[in-house]
């Protein structure tokens, strides 16, 4: 009990949180709808044409460092983002130095709009929901720790639940709707906390990935990959080597003709390091498993040439997993369903440290405490 008190207000805001963030996506998309979306006329503008006109759309002490392409209705989003390495503030904004995405419809190449992430509302939650807006690692130790509580709370939890008597177990799977108070909020706490247990683990066991290294190394581990892998690349030039601008439409072209209708997303990465590769994420819309089909490929930051790759199939167990954390995580995995169901676990989540903290009041006040 003492444990849900110290924990109960931090994991109450976390779950509060969560429970919107699931439809994060769908619901930044609906409201901006004039710059997501574009209407498909002809073929896209070269991407160094772009390149230009999101750099011109930013200060010129910001400059951009991805650019993510979807379909042909989704405009390509440049994001430009530093941190604030010099910065002494215990809170995460002021370890932002910037952090901006540009909509730029790749057909006409006008700039649909410049979001400011760094208060932008969804992203506010995120960090909210991550590190309590104080700087990641105080704010995933504090959140960790209360996340750590709570997984200790539902396993104790789940062993008090269980009946002594095998014909009690009926009136622990139901809610007494009509009844007082005090007997409503038992049943509440007893019986929504029993049916969200599964989801809750998962919820939790996905979610300290983020908190704690040893956490997400144990899993590696477990599936079968010693170590988190590697994923960058380091580039060696060549002397006779000429620098074109056009390297990363280049890349771009490879990109679409290697996964020709089946990307869903394609985050091309440009180097800031002189000695590494251009790499790119994409997306699979269709993987030959359940897990969230993710490859990798590498490029010449000059030349654009594909100089390596990691495909999908060919990950260790781990790294599928580590590429599919998130959607398990969020209920992302399976689409709407899965969706809905991490949403309304989320929403009884929240409710837990409630319900808790007043049987926990009640039994207090009876003992006279």
């Amino acid at each position: 009990m003492w444990l849900g008190l110290i924990s109960g207000v931090i994991i109450t805001i976390v779950a509060i949180t969560g429970c919107v963030y699931v439809f994060e996506e769908e619901l930044f998309n609906f409201f901006n709808q004039d710059i997501v979306y574009t209407k498909a006329m002809g073929k896209p503008l070269p991407l160094y044409i772009l390149e230009e006109k999101a750099q011109k759309a930013l200060p010129v002490n910001e400059k951009f460092n991805r650019v993510e392409v979807k379909s042909d209705q989704y405009a390509y989003v440049f994001s430009a983002s530093k941190a604030n390495k010099k910065a002494k503030s215990i809170f995460y904004l002021d370890q932002v130095a910037y952090s901006k995405d540009v909509y730029i419809d790749q057909f006409s190449g006008k700039v649909l709009g410049v979001i400011n992430l760094k208060y932008e509302f969804f992203s506010i939650l995120r960090l909210i929901h991550q590190y309590l807006l104080f700087k990641k690692p105080i704010g995933s130790l504090i959140v960790g720790s209360s996340v750590l509580m709570f997984f200790v709370i539902i396993i104790t939890g789940f062993i008090i639940w269980l009946p002594k008597k095998l014909k009690n177990i009926r009136q622990r799977l139901t809610v007494k709707w009509n009844a007082k108070f005090k007997r409503l909020n038992w049943d509440l706490h007893s019986t929504f906390g029993f049916y969200v247990t599964p989801f809750a683990l998962v919820i939790v066991i996905t979610g300290l990935v983020w908190s704690f290294k040893w956490w997400e190394l144990g899993i590696y581990k477990s599936l079968g990959t010693a170590k988190k892998p590697n994923l960058l690349r380091e580039y060696v030039s060549s002397p006779a080597e000429h620098k074109t601008k056009l390297a990363s439409n280049l890349a771009l072209n490879t990109l679409i003709k290697l996964n020709k209708g089946n990307y869903k997303t394609i985050l091309l990465n440009y180097p800031e390091d002189e000695k590494a590769n251009m790499m790119a994420t994409v997306q699979m819309i269709r993987s030959e498993d359940a897990w969230r089909g993710l490859s990798y490929f590498y490029f010449n930051p000059n030349t654009g040439i594909l100089t390596g790759e990691m495909l999908h199939q060919n990950k260790p167990l781990g790294l599928k997993w580590r590429n599919s954390n998130l959607d398990i995580h969020d209920g992302g995995l399976f689409g709407w369903p899965t969706k809905i169901l991490a949403f309304l676990a989320a929403l009884i989540i929240a409710t837990l440290p409630t319900t808790g903290f007043l049987i926990w009041w009640g039994k207090k006040k009876k003992r006279g405490f």
